[in-house]
């Protein structure tokens, strides 16, 4: 396939762009309205659970878990004082719980001090009581007894209230809301933030602080749409800043700031229309992308177009030219990066696909916008009459003759290149080799942000933590009335709370289950003596107990167990989120409670368990995606320059930015997580741009001259600059991302300006000096 012939075609298209370029315009304007029309059905979002198809395993056992007991969602308020059976503070809890059950959406129930259900002696046995049924005495010693009562039951000690008594929680229960937490978090939340502002809250005897699944993810929300927002408008900002300084034309920065913004709408447009749920943590990478590339197309257009008009003088004749010899690569950039786009649909985590999708859809309008726009609109205006020295020089510049210098110190370097190319390789080799994946919150939203410094002071206090996972057992009718199976419960209980990484308080381990209950009620029978705080031996004494606790009040038996008695299940509260053995930890967790019920179905379910599932997808996701994106521009490589050795050669180059990011990732345990990992392909896919370039206009000379130097020199000299220019553009818009305050932004932004400045250097040393050693095109006629 010669490159001559394919710029012929993409001249004859020049020709035809600028004798109906009215036409192009209008037809460019109906589209966009038509895409941008479904920018009102656009939906943002997204959740952990996102990450899952309906038959993935995890999110089964997650989904038939909240159909047997009910959503698991809540909020939480840590209430601190010196004493929380201080009057004044149980007062501030009870009318917090009142108003939060009264005033928020989908409240089922309040957990707290003033709101308990526990187990008292009487004539008849035992009855479940409220302590403050009847409100806070004004007696001192009478709210000291009921604190020693309280204190005196251990499931509630360590865990509802801390036995140094200074901190304790009010849960809100929330009742299953049907719709995704996107859709409800936006209905839940804001009532539950205005009493928590509200000045009735705010006293010196206490301090409170809230958390909750929904409560977080909508505050991750306002936090992340702040973000963006502000990470999007200093791009907008830097891209103008680098259009004046590169292009200097009105034109040449208003077309390339128009084709960003109705690219990207008319890219979620059409997300709208097509009914596709973006994950708003992603969003601004396409963004992003779309503005950086939009720069780039722009500035290889106008610098071809200028040199040319630096040679023939006349704009049309100028515009025909820029578009034959840009055309062309320009389009096949385009595809390469969508390809390495595209192949995040290969990585099985649906919002990735779609984000892959979206910055592959970005990309190409951004390049239909520019494609269309920047030759038509340099047509209009004067011609110009070339100079003696611009016909001396073919229309090149000083910067110009300076890279065609560059060129030739690199030609002279030739070995010198390959073995340092080859120690940066071998150098790291051994830092892939220590990457990993991490799904901590604490690692990805970092510490900066007034929330997460709220989450971690809770994760870090006696009674709190951030992450827990529950042990779902499933047996027969009537299967934990039988007393050998709820000690086999309490067995496990014990045994997961020696497991790495469970939460201690008070050197009691956090993992509560119906076992413990039952061990209350049991002791309670028998005037609190200490030694029947067991389990009971006989069958239908156990029956009994849970019998009597049924009807004695006890609503909350059957958040703990089925109304059958078959299915239960324990709920671990871990200390700490450590990747490299929360996933070792979960299946140490299941084996204990499959060798405990062999005749019982056991699963794990939660926020820990869906983490370390993620964990394994994340890494097959990134393989898959770097394979694929890999495979699919080695493919165009190969079908463009008609050479499976030319598109090798190619990829060569490309290679070592990758290389280089994953060693750094390595030496310096950057974990891999869901934002990150996008990295690799991304990088493949932008950088095979400068080589496409760099190659495209090599064999474009090579079929005039026939000679590789000279065909090199040339090239250095034609678009050494652009591809400077354009690597400086993309890595300043990543270089925005680096300074964001969330350290998953931060360090993919940050390792993608090391990949494109990485990807610059390759293109200017290894590719010319693997195509002149190597030769691909054909002979070299000296």
């Amino acid at each position: 396939m010669k490159v001559s012939n394919i710029n012929e075609s993409f001249r004859k298209f020049g020709i035809i762009q600028v004798k109906y370029r009215w036409l192009f315009i209008g037809i460019l304007a109906l589209v966009t309205v038509l895409c941008c029309s479904g920018l009102g059905r656009l939906k943002l979002g997204g959740n952990e659970t996102e990450y899952f198809e309906n038959w993935d395993q995890v999110k089964i056992d997650n989904d038939h878990f909240k159909e047997v007991f009910g959503s698991s969602d809540g909020i939480a308020v840590l209430f601190e004082a010196e004493d929380v059976f201080a009057p004044e503070v149980l007062d501030a809890i009870d009318r917090m719980g009142k108003r939060l059950e009264q005033e928020v959406p989908y409240a089922k129930s309040v957990n707290s001090l003033m709101n308990l259900s526990v187990t008292s002696g009487n004539e008849e046995g035992f009855e479940v009581i409220n302590p403050f049924e009847d409100g806070i005495p004004e007696d001192k010693a009478e709210i000291e007894e009921k604190k020693a009562f309280i204190l005196s039951k251990e499931s509630l000690v360590n865990n509802l209230v801390s036995d140094d008594c200074k901190s304790t929680w009010l849960i809100l229960n929330l009742e299953d809301y049907g719709e995704s937490v996107d859709e409800a978090k936006v209905v839940i939340v804001p009532p539950a933030k205005a009493i928590f502002e509200d000045p009735e809250f705010q006293s010196p005897a206490y301090t409170f602080k809230q958390c909750g699944v929904t409560y977080s993810e909508y505050e991750e929300d306002e936090t992340c749409d702040k973000e963006i927002s502000l990470r999007i408008m200093i791009g907008f900002v830097v891209m103008i800043i680098f259009l004046i300084i590169f292009v200097r034309s009105l034109r040449g920065v208003l077309v390339p700031f128009f084709a960003t913004v109705f690219g990207i709408f008319s890219s979620l447009g059409v997300c709208g229309w097509i009914g596709s749920t973006i994950d708003n943590q992603l969003v601004m990478l396409p963004v992003l992308l779309a503005m950086a590339l939009a720069v780039g197309y722009a500035v290889h257009y106008v610098n071809s177009f200028r040199l040319f008009l630096r040679r023939v003088g006349n704009r049309k004749e100028a515009v025909v030219l820029s578009v034959g010899e840009s055309g062309w690569p320009i389009l096949f950039t385009v595809i390469t990066t969508m390809a390495g786009m595209i192949s995040f649909s290969f990585s099985g985590l649906m919002p990735l696909r779609r984000i892959g999708l979206l910055c592959a859809g970005s990309v190409f309008a951004v390049y239909l916008y520019i494609m269309i726009l920047i030759p038509i609109l340099m047509s209009f205006g004067k011609n110009k009459t070339p100079t003696s020295v611009d016909l001396d020089k073919a229309g090149s510049t000083k910067t110009d003759l300076a890279f065609e210098k560059l060129g030739v110190k690199i030609l002279s370097c030739k070995k010198l290149v390959v073995i340092l190319t080859a120690i940066l390789f071998i150098a790291m080799v051994p830092g892939l080799f220590k990457n990993h994946v991490s799904m901590d919150m604490i690692s990805m939203m970092g510490t900066k942000i007034p929330y997460m410094q709220r989450l971690v002071a809770i994760a870090n206090s006696k009674l709190g933590t951030m992450y827990d996972y529950n042990l779902l057992i499933e047996g027969d009718e009537d299967y934990f009335k039988n007393p050998e199976n709820m000690k086999k419960l309490d067995q496990v209980r014990i045994k997961l709370g020696a497991l790495p990484l469970t939460k201690i308080s008070g050197n009691r381990p956090r993992v509560s289950s119906l076992s413990e209950t039952v061990k209350e009620m049991n002791r309670t029978l028998n005037s609190d003596k200490k030694e029947f705080y067991c389990v009971p031996d006989d069958e239908d004494l156990l029956s009994q107990e849970l019998f009597l606790y049924e009807i004695s009040g006890g609503d909350d038996l059957y958040d703990q167990v089925t109304e059958d008695f078959s299915t239960t299940y324990l709920k671990v509260q871990m200390s700490d989120y450590k990747s490299n053995i929360v996933e070792s930890v979960v299946r140490e967790a299941k084996k204990i409670g499959e060798e405990a019920f062999p005749d019982a179905k056991v699963s794990i379910v939660g926020e820990v368990a869906t983490f370390a599932e993620m964990n394994g997808k994340l890494v097959w996701g990134e393989l898959k995606s770097f394979a694929v994106s890999f495979i699919l521009i080695l493919i165009l490589m190969t079908l463009a320059f008609s050479s499976f050795r030319t598109g090798l050669i190619g990829m060569i180059p490309n290679i070592a930015p990758v290389i280089l990011i994953g060693g750094v990732m390595g030496y310096f345990a950057i974990a891999f997580d869901s934002v990150t990992m996008m990295i690799m392909p991304m990088i493949l896919g932008i950088a095979v741009d400068d080589t496409i370039h760099f190659n495209n206009h090599v064999k474009f000379f090579y079929e005039k001259t026939g000679n590789y130097k000279e065909s090199i020199l040339a090239t250095f000299r034609e678009i050494g600059k652009t591809m400077g220019m354009t690597t400086v553009i993309l890595c300043s818009m990543f270089a925005i991302i680096a300074f964001s305050i969330m350290p998953c932004f931060a360090r993919i932004g940050a390792l993608s300006v090391l990949g494109l400045a990485g990807a610059l250097v390759a293109d200017y040393t290894i590719t010319p000096v693997l195509i002149y050693i190597c030769k691909p095109f054909g002979k070299d006629n000296k």
